[in-house]
C-alpha cells in the first residue's frame, strides 16, 4: 500500500488551531464540569477526573513542531501550559478538604481562563465548531396518541 502524500505547508496553521482548540477545551470542561470534579472529590477523593479533564498534548509536541509557531505564540500558549501544570500539580496531590478545594478550583479557573484567553488570541482564534441542534421538545398529545392507538385504549381522560 502507498502511504498518502501529506502536505506540511499548511502545518503551522493546522497546529494554531489544534493548540487553540486545546486551551479552549481544557477552561470549557473545567467550567462544566466543575461540579461534577468536587462532588467525586468531595465523596470519594477520586483525583482521576481532575486529571482527565486537564490532559494535554502540549508536552508531545517536539521542537521542531513550536519552531514553525511566532516566539510570541509560543510565550503566550507555554504561560497557559505553566499555569495548567500548576493547577494539575495542585489537584494530583492535594489533601484540602472540599471548601477549601472549591476555593482553590474557582481561583485557578479564574486564572486559566485569562491565560487562556491570551494564548487563543495570539494563536488567532478558536476555529468554528460544528453544532447540531436536537429537539428537547417532547408533544405529550401525541405520546398519549400512539400509546392509546397500540394499546387499544381511549386517547385520553374523557375521550372515546
Amino acid at each position: 500500500m502507498i502511504p498518502p502524500i501529506y502536505d506540511e505547508s499548511d502545518f503551522p496553521v493546522r497546529l494554531r488551531r489544534l493548540l487553540a482548540l486545546e486551551v479552549s477545551r481544557i477552561v470549557e470542561d473545567l467550567e462544566a464540569r466543575r461540579e461534577l470534579l468536587l462532588e467525586v472529590w468531595s465523596r470519594h477523593r477520586d483525583r482521576g477526573p481532575f486529571v482527565d479533564t486537564l490532559h494535554s498534548r502540549w508536552r508531545t509536541l517536539s521542537m521542531p513542531d513550536l519552531a514553525v509557531l511566532d516566539t510570541e505564540m509560543v510565550v503566550q500558549v507555554e504561560a497557559f501550559y505553566r499555569e495548567l501544570d500548576d493547577v494539575s500539580l495542585y489537584f494530583r496531590f492535594t489533601q484540602d478538604m472540599p471548601t477549601t478545594l472549591a476555593e482553590a478550583y474557582d481561583e485557578a479557573l479564574l486564572r486559566l481562563k485569562a491565560y487562556g484567553a491570551l494564548a487563543i488570541e495570539a494563536l488567532g482564534g478558536v476555529p468554528k465548531r460544528p453544532m447540531v441542534e436536537f429537539h428537547d421538545e417532547v408533544d405529550d398529545e401525541a405520546i398519549i396518541g400512539a400509546d392509546a392507538a397500540a394499546t387499544g385504549e381511549p386517547e385520553g381522560p374523557g375521550e372515546a
